[in-house]
Formats: structure tokens, sequence, C-alpha cells
């Protein structure tokens, strides 16, 4: 935990466009998983996606993959990444 600081939140154009398209409920789920990333940029459930760990990735809800930069009490959302059972390639029968 990185404390009682709390993060700014930018996205990218692409992550906005993703992000604006998710229904009231997604969004809604989406709001309080960027919350607390926002209270907590590193939390256990995230892994880093480049050597200094400031680049990472977390599952934030079941359906939604987020990629994210941390930097000087910024969080930067650069991939906003939403998944469905249709996206399936190989179903597990």
């Amino acid at each position: 935990m990185t404390g009682s600081r709390t993060y700014q939140i930018y996205f990218t154009e692409q992550a906005a466009v993703a992000r604006d398209r998710l229904d009231e409920r997604q969004r809604n789920a989406f709001d309080k998983g960027m919350s607390l990333l926002a209270r907590d940029p590193f939390p256990a459930l995230s892994r880093p996606i480049s050597a200094t760990g400031d680049d990472r990735t977390i599952l934030l809800t079941q359906n939604i993959l987020v990629e994210y930069s941390v930097s000087m009490g910024r969080l930067l959302i650069f991939i906003v990444e939403v998944f469905n059972n249709k996206d399936v390639f190989v179903t597990e029968e």
C-alpha cells in the first residue's frame, strides 16, 4: 500500500473510448476499481509488465483488464480491454 496518497487518473484516447462504451453495470464496477487503484496502484493482484514495475496490468473486474503506468502521483490508463463469452476461441468442453 502506498499510504493515504490518492493518484490522479488519466486515460489515453483509446482507453477512454473503451471506458465510455461500458454499460451502466460495467461502468459502476470499473469506476469502483479505478477508485481503489487511485489509492493503491500496486495491489497484490496487479502484475508488472515492465522491468521497472511502474507499468502494470490488472484484471479489474471479471471481464475488464486494465494496463496502466504509475508515475509522479499519476496513473495513466493506456488499455481498457473488455471480454465476454463471445471472445472465447476454444471452449473447455
